[in-house]
C-alpha cells in the first residue's frame, strides 16, 4: 500500500506524459495572457524612463517661423505716420539647451536670424530689414528655490524601480496561480485513482458476496449493504472523473496550450523545501521588493513635490532670464555680420498676488492635507504587507506539520485497512467493520492531498510577497 500512496496518491506519473511543477510554472511565466501584460507595461514603463534620460541630456533643435501681417487703418487715408501695409518676416532659430539639474534652470546656446519685408499699399516698398545674432547664451530659471528637475529625477527613478519589482511580482503571481491550478489537478488526478480502487473493491467484494449467497454464507443485509457500497462508490468514481477533467480543463485553459489531454499525469514534488527565512528576513524582503509598498512611496514623494512647489509659490513669484551674445541690423543679410555689436539682455519677473482671496494659502493647505493622507496610505500598505508576511509564514509552518501528520495517518489508515481487509476475508468482523476501515482511511488521503495543496500554494505565496529566488 505505501508504494500505492507513492506512485498515486503523490501522482508520480506512471502513465502518459508527466508534467512537473517547475514545469509547469515556466510554460504558465511564458505563455500566459497576464505575462504578456506585464512584460508589456514594463517595457512601456522602461521606454519612458529612457524618454526622460534622454531629455535631461543637452537638446538641439532647429526652429523656423513664417509670419504675414495685414495692417488696416483707413483705406481713404495713406498718411506717412498711418500706412497701410503688408509684412511679411520669418525667424529662424537653432539652440542648444541643457537643463541644470542642480539648480533647476536652463541654459542655452545658440544662433538666431530675422527677415522682415514691408508692402506698402501704393507699391512704394518700405526698407527690408535683416537681424542676426550669431552667438546667444543665456540662462533661465525661477528664483523661488523650487527645483522641479530634482523631484522629476525622484519620482522618475522610483516610478522605474516600482515597474521592475511590478514585474517580478507579477511573475511570482502567475507561479502561485499555476501552483493552485496544478494541485487541483493533482487532487482530482488522487481522487479519481481513489476511486477506482474503491470502486474495483466494491465489484470485487459484491461478486463474491453474490456467489457466497447463493449458500446461504452472506446473510440478505449484508449482501445489499456491500451492493449500496458499490452504487457510491460507482457515483463518487464518476463526480471525481468530472472534477479530475475540469481542473485538467482549467489549468490548461490558464498555460493557453493543449499539453494536458486525458491521460496525462502530474508529477507532484516529494521533498517540501521547507521555510527558507526567517520572519525578520521576510520582512526586510518584502519591504524592499513590494511593487504595492515602492508605489506609494513614489505617491508620497509626489505629494510632498506638490507641496513645496505650493509653499514656494505661495506668495511673490521671481523668475530671471539673462543672456549675452552678438547682434547687428542691416538691410542686406551678409552686412549683418559686418561689424555685429555685443549686447547684454537681463530679464527679472516679478508676480505678488494683490489680492486672490486665499488661493494659494488654501492650495497649500491642499497639498500639505494630500500628503499626511498619502503618508498615511504608506503605513497602512506596510502594515498590511507585514500581516501578509507574518500570516502566511504562520501558516506555512502549520501546514508543513500538517503534511507530516497526514503522511503518518496515511500509513496508519493503509495498515489498518489491510488488517481489517485480512480480517474481513477471514470472516473475523462485518461488513461495517470493513467499510469503517476504508473511510477512514479514504479521508486520510483527502487530508493528505489537502495539505500538499495548501502548503505548496502557500509556500509559493510566501515567495510573491517576499519575491525570494
Amino acid at each position: 500500500m505505501r508504494k500505492w500512496l507513492l506512485a498515486v496518491v503523490l501522482c508520480i506519473p506512471v502513465l502518459g506524459r508527466a508534467q512537473s511543477l517547475e514545469q509547469v510554472i515556466r510554460l504558465a511565466q511564458d505563455s500566459t495572457i497576464t505575462a504578456f501584460q506585464s512584460r508589456y507595461e514594463y517595457e512601456s514603463r522602461e521606454a519612458h524612463f529612457a524618454q526622460f534620460e534622454a531629455l535631461r541630456k543637452p537638446q538641439l533643435e532647429l526652429r523656423f517661423v513664417p509670419n504675414y501681417q495685414r495692417i488696416i487703418t483707413d483705406p481713404s487715408r495713406d498718411y506717412v505716420y498711418i500706412r497701410n501695409f503688408n509684412r511679411f518676416s520669418a525667424s529662424a532659430q537653432l539652440q542648444l539647451t541643457q537643463k541644470v539639474l542642480g539648480l533647476g534652470g536652463e541654459a542655452y546656446v545658440g544662433s538666431r536670424a530675422l527677415w522682415s519685408e514691408y508692402f506698402a499699399s501704393d507699391q512704394r516698398d518700405l526698407p527690408r530689414e535683416f537681424i542676426t545674432m550669431p552667438v546667444v547664451m543665456g540662462y533661465q530659471q525661477s528664483l523661488m528655490g523650487y527645483n522641479p528637475y530634482r523631484w522629476e529625477k525622484v519620482i522618475e527613478e522610483s516610478r522605474m524601480a516600482a515597474a521592475r519589482k511590478q514585474l517580478n511580482y507579477q511573475l511570482h503571481v502567475i507561479a502561485e496561480e499555476a501552483t493552485r491550478r496544478f494541485f487541483r489537478l493533482a487532487c482530482a488526478q488522487g481522487m479519481l485513482d481513489m476511486c477506482l480502487r474503491n470502486k474495483q473493491t466494491a465489484d470485487t467484494l459484491y461478486a463474491i458476496a453474490k456467489e457466497k449467497a447463493s449458500i446461504a454464507m452472506v446473510t440478505l443485509a449484508e449482501l445489499r449493504s456491500l451492493e449500496l457500497q458499490r452504487l457510491n462508490a460507482a457515483n463518487a468514481l464518476m463526480n471525481a472523473r468530472n472534477e479530475e477533467q475540469l481542473a485538467r480543463e482549467s489549468l490548461a485553459a490558464y498555460l493557453r496550450t493543449d499539453a494536458f489531454p486525458a491521460g496525462t499525469r502530474l508529477s507532484v514534488p516529494t521533498v517540501t523545501p521547507g521555510i527558507p527565512m526567517t520572519n525578520e528576513d521576510a520582512l526586510e524582503m518584502a519591504r524592499s521588493n513590494s511593487p504595492a509598498l515602492q508605489q506609494q512611496q513614489t505617491a508620497v514623494s509626489e505629494a510632498l513635490q506638490q507641496q513645496e512647489r505650493a509653499r514656494k509659490e505661495r506668495g511673490a513669484k521671481v523668475g530671471v532670464d539673462l543672456n549675452i551674445g552678438l547682434q547687428q541690423l542691416n538691410s542686406n543679410f551678409f552686412g549683418t555680420f559686418k561689424n555685429p555689436q555685443f549686447y547684454m539682455l537681463g530679464a527679472v519677473t516679478l508676480s505678488i498676488p494683490l489680492m486672490d482671496h486665499g488661493a494659494a494659502r488654501k492650495g497649500h493647505a491642499a497639498a500639505v492635507a494630500w500628503r499626511q493622507r498619502e503618508e498615511q496610505a504608506l503605513n497602512e500598505v506596510e502594515r498590511a504587507l507585514s500581516e501578509d508576511v507574518l500570516t502566511t509564514l504562520d501558516n506555512l509552518r502549520s501546514h508543513e506539520q500538517m503534511l507530516s501528520h497526514t503522511e503518518e495517518a496515511v500509513a496508519l489508515a493503509d495498515e489498518v485497512f489491510e488488517l481489517t481487509a485480512e480480517n474481513y476475508a477471514n470472516g473475523l468482523c462485518d461488513i461495517n467493520t470493513y467499510s469503517l476501515a476504508q473511510s477512514r482511511r479514504d479521508n486520510a488521503y483527502n487530508q493528505h492531498l489537502s495539505a500538499l495543496a495548501n502548503y505548496w500554494t502557500t509556500y509559493y505565496h510566501l515567495l510573491t510577497l517576499t519575491q525570494y529566488e
